[in-house]
């Protein structure tokens, strides 16, 4: 049947209308759904693979009797071995979970100070960073979790007592973030900045999330084999870790003070904050753990 040109005129208007209101419906569901386009990562970037580094079981030196008093008393402590990620959790590895899950975006997703898919994700709630490690758990198989405080803590420090992850050697820019800057640091940048396992970024870069809550006398008690932290919920919230890029003016004013290991700090689970990402753990069969007092301890 052949129509009249006014028909067709209707006809094309009606689709038009139809087409605007889907593409109002997609703009919108977007804004509270689903991640923005994120760039590819680039061929000569550094490389961010969903790669662990393995941890060992053993004994380690916890805290410091030279930091604030929620560092004391230094202790020994007992792990058994895990996997932590090299880096923090990027907005690259972050968006695919968004996109799979239709999990809400974090604050700051659209930031463009913060929203490079090299850079870590940030603004992430505690229940966000679970939410992230129950679905890769799911992708990847295995457990995957927050880190406890001390799984952290060994993560950075190694079994030598050492004040920063790269050693005793004070902070500079190839070893972290020493400069306060509007714009956040991207990952892998500071090559000598490696933990003894060669993780990078634990300070200076993001807190990171950890599982437990947090107490400042939990040392004290804390128990010598595979801490989890103090029943909660606790009035400070939960423990976070890393000395981050935007803390380094708020202690002493100096990077060697606010980018020790050992410093502690702690947010209330719901914060959203531009300074506060987080990197997962995968659990590892465990070992017997050896009796406290028994050899090799350090």
């Amino acid at each position: 049947m052949k129509l009249a040109p006014s028909h067709i005129a209707i006809i094309s208007i009606s689709a038009i209308i139809a087409a605007g209101t889907a593409a109002l419906v997609l703009f919108r569901a977007d804004r509270f759904f689903a991640p923005p386009s994120v760039p590819l990562l680039s061929q000569n970037a550094v490389d961010l693979k969903d790669t662990l580094a393995p941890v060992p079981a053993g004994w380690f030196i916890m805290g410091s009797e030279q930091g604030e008093s929620d560092e004391k008393p230094e202790h020994k402590v007992w792990l058994d071995s895990f996997q932590i990620d090299l880096f923090p959790v990027t907005n690259s590895q972050y968006a695919r979970f968004l996109s799979e899950t239709h999990h809400k975006a974090p604050l700051y997703w659209n930031d463009p100070k913060c929203n490079h898919p090299h850079q870590p994700v940030v603004g992430v709630t505690w229940a966000d960073a679970m939410d992230y490690c129950a679905w890769r758990s799911g992708k990847e198989g295995g457990t995957f979790r927050l880190p406890s405080e001390a799984e952290w803590e060994k993560a950075a420090r190694g079994d030598d007592k050492r004040k920063y992850p790269w050693g005793n050697t004070a902070p500079d820019k190839r070893r972290a973030v020493t400069e306060i800057s509007d714009k956040m640091p991207a990952v892998g940048m500071c090559d000598l900045g490696k933990s003894p396992y060669g993780v990078s970024d634990l300070v200076g870069n993001v807190w990171n999330w950890c599982g437990d809550w947090y107490d400042p006398g939990y040392y004290a008690a804390a128990p010598d084999s595979n801490p989890q932290g103090p029943p909660g919920p606790t009035r400070k919230g939960r423990v976070v870790r890393g000395g981050n890029w935007v803390f380094l003016g708020c202690c002493s004013g100096t990077p060697e003070y606010a980018l020790r290991l050992t410093r502690r700090n702690a947010f209330h689970e719901r914060i959203q904050k531009k300074s506060l990402g987080f990197r997962c753990v995968k659990e590892v069969k465990a070992a017997a753990s050896p009796s406290i007092s028994g050899a090799g301890t350090p």
